[in-house]
């Protein structure tokens, strides 16, 4: 629950930051990313060691450290993609496709050219193109892509033998 939330959070700031770079701005909020998403592993790594120091006694195999991340790793997935579903369906539904425009504009205000943009235009007006469920489908993947190295890495930290 608590890297769920996390993972919200940066979600929320990565939104925030997305409409703020279309206007030029958002360097900032891209820092606080950037540390929300390093901060992530570690607070995964700090949460496994825990649980193995207080409910497992102080050892736990590399099977258990990998189980009990791979289920930590879900739960923030979940919770996550539940938080992008609502904001992708119910409070910004045109997000892409208003952020593929005002990329445009930025473009053409900056003197970049459409051309010089073109690649991130594209991807953000193919994202407005699909369904709600299929952003947050999508989305899952790369977590879970990401989630699956970062556990059998962290699993090999957290293991500790008798």
């Amino acid at each position: 629950t608590v890297l769920g939330c996390l993972w919200i959070v940066n979600f929320a700031v990565s939104t925030a930051m997305m409409n703020s770079l279309v206007n030029g701005q958002g360097l900032l909020l891209s820092f606080v990313v950037m540390i929300l998403t390093v901060l992530s592993p570690f607070l995964a790594y700090k949460l496994a060691v825990k649980h193995r120091d207080v409910n497992c006694g102080g050892a736990m195999s590399f099977v258990e450290a990998w189980l009990h991340l791979a289920v930590m790793y879900a739960c923030a997935i979940l919770l996550s993609s539940v938080a992008q579903y609502v904001y992708y369906g119910y409070i910004a539904p045109d997000f892409f496709t208003s952020l593929a425009d005002g990329m445009e504009a930025f473009a053409k205000n900056s003197g970049i050219g459409v051309q010089g943009m073109g690649m991130f235009i594209d991807s953000f007006n193919s994202m407005g193109a699909m369904s709600t469920g299929d952003i947050v489908l999508s989305q899952m993947g790369g977590h879970l892509s990401r989630s699956l190295i970062m556990t059998a890495l962290l699993a090999l930290a957290v293991k500790r033998n008798k």
